[in-house]
C-alpha cells in the first residue's frame, strides 16, 4: 500500500532524513570517504591507464581536439567505449546502490553492515546487463552527470558543456535558443527520472524503459511534495551554509587574536575550500537519502525486494561483536581513527581544494581585447584592454582571399556585420569596407600590419593563428609580416588549435614562443611539443596542471569570465588566464597578492 495519505508537516523531510541518519549516518560517511579515496587512488588511474593503452594500440600516442574526435569514431575509440563504459557504469551504480540501501534500511530503522550491503549490490549486477544496459549507461554516465553538479558519483561528479561552446552559442539568438532548449531538456528529463536510482536498486526491473516509465508515474504522483521538499532543502542548505561561514569567520578571528596577525586571502580561501569539500562528503548521501525517503513514501511496498528479516540475526551478532571489541580496544581505536582521519583528510584536501602557491608572474590575457570598450578584435577593444591592465592582448588572425592577414575571429561575418560573407572570399580591402556592430559599438576589421604598427611597442600580443581551409602560404606570410615589422620575440607569442601549425611556426622561427590550444584531451600535456599550453577550463585539473609543470611548460586557461574562477585558477597553480573581464581579474589578483605576514598593531 502506498504511503501517500499523510498530511504535510513543516520540515517533515528534514525530520525523516535525521531519523535515517541516526541509523546509517556513520556508514554513509565511512563509505563515501573510502569510495572517494579509492576513486582518486585506484579507479581514476585505472581508467587513465586503460585509455592510454588503447590509444597506443591504435597508434595514437597523444591526441587532442579534432584528433581526439577522430580517435573516438575510429575502431579503437569504439573499443575504448566497449571496455571502459561497462566499468564506469558498474562503479557509479555500485556507489549509488550502497547509499540507497543504507538509506532504505535507515528508513526501516535497521542498522546493517556495509559488507552485507555490498553483497546485496553484487547480487544485483546480473540483472543489469542486456539491451537495457544501454539505457542505464546513458542515464548514469551522461544524462544524470549533466544535472548532478555537487551530488553526483565520485567517479563522474558532473559534466559541463565547455565554456567556449556556451560562450559562442550565447553570442547569437539562434545559438542561445538551441542552448536553452538543450539545457531545458536535460533538466526536464532528470526531474522525470528522479526516482530511477532507487527503482534500479530496490526493485527487480531489468529493462530501463520500465524503470523510466515508473519514475515518471511516481514523479507525477509526488510532484507537489517534491516542490515542497526542494524549497525546504534550499532553506536548510542556506542555513547550514550560514552556520559554516559563521564558524569559519569565528575561527579566523580567533586565529588573528592568537597569532597577532592577519591571515592572507590564500589562507582564508584554503579554510573555506576545505570546509566546502568537507560538505561535499555529505551532499551525495543526503541527496540519495531524500530521494529514497520520497520513493519509499509513494512506491508500492510489494514492489520493493529488499531482505529485512534475513539480516536481523547478522545485525544483532555484529552489534555484540562490535561492542565487545570496542570495549577492549577503545583507546587504540580512537587514536588510530584520529590519525587516519587527519592524514587521509589532509591528503584528500590537498588533492581536491584549490590550494596553490602565490604566482609572481601570473598573466592576464584580454580575450580579443576588451569587448566593453569596442568590438572584439578591433583597435578600440585593444586600447580598452591596455587601460584595463592586461599583460597580453589575445587576438585572432585569418588569411583573406588575397593572402593578407586580417584580425578577425569568425570565418563568416554574419554574426558581427549581418552580411553572409566569408573572410576567404574577400580581399583585405573589401573586408575593411564592412562595418561591424556588437554591444552598441561599431568598428572596422584591422589588418595584422595595422595592429603591429599602431599598438605601443610595450604591449605584448598573443596571436592565435586560425584556419578556414583555404590558406595559401599562411605560415610564411605570417612570419614575413613579423619580420617586416621587426617584432621582438619577447613581445609576441603565438598559439593555435592546429598542431601542425604550431610545429611549422616553431620550425621557421625557433626563438618564438609557440603554444598549443587544447579544448579536448585525456593525454598528459607533456606529450605535446609546444612552448606553452592553453587549455579550455573544462579539461583543467590538478593532474593536467602537474603534467605541464613536469614538462617545464606554462599552462594558461581559457576563457575565464567570473571572479570566482579567476581566484580558483590563480590558487590552483596555472600560469595565467585568457578572459573577457580583464579589469575585474586584475583587481582579484591584486587582492590575492596581499602580504601574508602583516603584523597587527
Amino acid at each position: 500500500m502506498k504511503q501517500t495519505s499523510q498530511h504535510p508537516r513543516f520540515f517533515r523531510m528534514t525530520r525523516e532524513v535525521i531519523q535515517v541518519w541516526k541509523y546509517s549516518g556513520r556508514s554513509f560517511l565511512l563509505f563515501e570517504f573510502v569510495f572517494k579515496l579509492l576513486t582518486i587512488t585506484l579507479f581514476g588511474p585505472f581508467f587513465s591507464v586503460m585509455f592510454h593503452k588503447i590509444l597506443a594500440l591504435g597508434g595514437f600516442q597523444a591526441v587532442a581536439n579534432q584528433d581526439l574526435l577522430r580517435f573516438l569514431i575510429s575502431p579503437y575509440g569504439l573499443l575504448s567505449l566497449l571496455i571502459l563504459c561497462p566499468f564506469a557504469f558498474v562503479l557509479i551504480y555500485a556507489e549509488f546502490a550502497v547509499l540507497i540501501y543504507l538509506a532504505y534500511y535507515g528508513i526501516q530503522r535497521t542498522r546493517i553492515s556495509i559488507k552485507s550491503i555490498l553483497l546485496l549490490v553484487v547480487t544485483r549486477f546480473p540483472k543489469l546487463w542486456g539491451l537495457g544496459f544501454i539505457g542505464g549507461a546513458f542515464y548514469l554516465i551522461l544524462l544524470f552527470p549533466l544535472f548532478s553538479e555537487g551530488i553526483g558519483a565520485s567517479l563522474l561528479p558532473g559534466l559541463r558543456i565547455p565554456g567556449f561552446i556556451t560562450g559562442e552559442l550565447s553570442k547569437t539568438t539562434l545559438g542561445t535558443l538551441a542552448l536553452t532548449l538543450f539545457l531545458a531538456c536535460v533538466v526536464i528529463l532528470n526531474i522525470l527520472f528522479i526516482y530511477a536510482l532507487p527503482i534500479l536498486v530496490l526493485e527487480p526491473f531489468s529493462k530501463f524503459s520500465k524503470v523510466f516509465r515508473k519514475s515518471i508515474r511516481l514523479f507525477w504522483e509526488s510532484k507537489w511534495v517534491l516542490i515542497r521538499t526542494v524549497l525546504e532543502w534550499l532553506f536548510v542548505s542556506l542555513f547550514l551554509l550560514f552556520i559554516t561561514i559563521i564558524l569559519l569567520i569565528g575561527t579566523v578571528m580567533a586565529g588573528i587574536t592568537f597569532y597577532k596577525r592577519e591571515f592572507s586571502t590564500l589562507e582564508i580561501n584554503f579554510a573555506f575550500s576545505s570546509a566546502f569539500y568537507g560538505l561535499t562528503l555529505l551532499s551525495t548521501p543526503l541527496f540519495t537519502t531524500v530521494i529514497t525517503c520520497l520513493y519509499a513514501r509513494y512506491a508500492d511496498q510489494k514492489d520493493i525486494q529488499v531482505p529485512l528479516k534475513s539480516v536481523d540475526k547478522e545485525v544483532k551478532e555484529g552489534q555484540e561483536r562490535n561492542k565487545s571489541f570496542v570495549r577492549r580496544h577503545v583507546n587504540k581505536l580512537l587514536t588510530s581513527g584520529l590519525v587516519l582521519v587527519l592524514v587521509l583528510g589532509w591528503g584528500i584536501a590537498a588533492v581536491w581544494t584549490d590550494w596553490g602557491e602565490q604566482q609572481e608572474d601570473w598573466l592576464i590575457m584580454a580575450h580579443r581585447g576588451d569587448v566593453r570598450s569596442g568590438i572584439e578584435n578591433t583597435m578600440e577593444a585593444f586600447e580598452g584592454a591596455i587601460r584595463a591592465g592586461a599583460d597580453y592582448i589575445e587576438l585572432d588572425v585569418l588569411q583573406t582571399g588575397d593572402g593578407k592577414l586580417a584580425v578577425i575571429h569568425d570565418q563568416n561575418l554574419k554574426r558581427l556585420s549581418g552580411q553572409n560573407v566569408n573572410v576567404y572570399d574577400l580581399t583585405l580591402e573589401e573586408l575593411q569596407q564592412i562595418t561591424l556592430k556588437q554591444g552598441g559599438f561599431s568598428g572596422k576589421i584591422p589588418s595584422l600590419d595595422e595592429v603591429l604598427d599602431k599598438l605601443p611597442k610595450r604591449i605584448k600580443l598573443n596571436i592565435e593563428l586560425k584556419t578556414h581551409g583555404y590558406e595559401h602560404n599562411y605560415v610564411d606570410t605570417f612570419v614575413e609580416t613579423l619580420r617586416r615589422h621587426h617584432v621582438e620575440n619577447n613581445r609576441i607569442i603565438v598559439q593555435s588549435l592546429e598542431y601542425d601549425l604550431v610545429g611549422q611556426v616553431k620550425k621557421l622561427v625557433p626563438e618564438l614562443k609557440v603554444g598549443y590550444i587544447i579544448f579536448a584531451t585525456f593525454a598528459d600535456l607533456g606529450r605535446f611539443n609546444a612552448d606553452f599550453y592553453v587549455v579550455e577550463e573544462s579539461f583543467v585539473n590538478a593532474r593536467r596542471i602537474a603534467s605541464a609543470k613536469l614538462a617545464g611548460k606554462p599552462i594558461f586557461v581559457w576563457t575565464i569570465n567570473t571572479e570566482e574562477a579567476v581566484e580558483r585558477y590563480y590558487t590552483l597553480g596555472v600560469d595565467g588566464i585568457i578572459t573577457d573581464i580583464t579589469a575585474e581579474a586584475r583587481a582579484v589578483i591584486r587582492d590575492l597578492k596581499e602580504p601574508v605576514n602583516r603584523e597587527l598593531p
